[in-house]
């Protein structure tokens, strides 16, 4: 299961990396089941054919919205909703004075659009980990819908 964790990189480095951690870090009869793409680090000249190719191996996307506008962020969201992706959108409330465009894009973008699920989080940078945990949760949430989806269809097509 691949997670792609988008955001305002410099915004949330930290809560990525706690993230990246803990999901990663999780397994399952000694199986690493999740690997996120954090793929913003690997920087240079070919990063937005890095991010399409990620995008195309993901199975859930994972967009951190805060206080600053990030243009590729809301490209990685918009080519993800593309992809029909299963999307999981975290409106993280902070102090301090927030972008309009970021406000602005929650509210005609992602609460008009019935399939996306919007999370919204208080975030305090002294308690990352707590808010990586609450992310990690909402996602093995999501993750065991879509186990329970394809059983569902799996019933359907072949019955029992």
């Amino acid at each position: 299961m691949v997670v792609f964790v988008s955001s305002n990189q410099k915004e949330f480095q930290e809560l990525r990396d706690n993230l990246q951690l803990l999901l990663e870090g999780d397994d399952f009869l000694r199986r690493t089941m999740i690997k996120v793409e954090l793929v913003e680090r690997r920087g240079g000249e070919r990063i937005r054919g890095d991010i399409t190719q990620a995008l195309r191996n993901t199975s859930i996307y994972v967009g951190l919205f805060g206080n600053k506008y990030s243009k590729p962020t809301i490209g990685e969201y918009l080519e993800a909703r593309r992809r029909c992706l299963p999307l999981l959108i975290f409106d993280m409330v902070r102090r301090g004075r927030r972008d309009p465009r970021v406000r602005d894009f929650l509210q005609d973008q992602v609460t008009e659009e019935d399939d996306c699920r919007l999370e919204t989080l208080h975030f305090q940078p002294s308690k990352v980990v707590d808010a990586a945990y609450a992310i990690a949760q909402v996602i093995a949430n999501r993750i065991a819908d879509l186990v329970q989806q394809n059983i569902d269809i799996r019933k359907t097509v072949v019955p029992q």
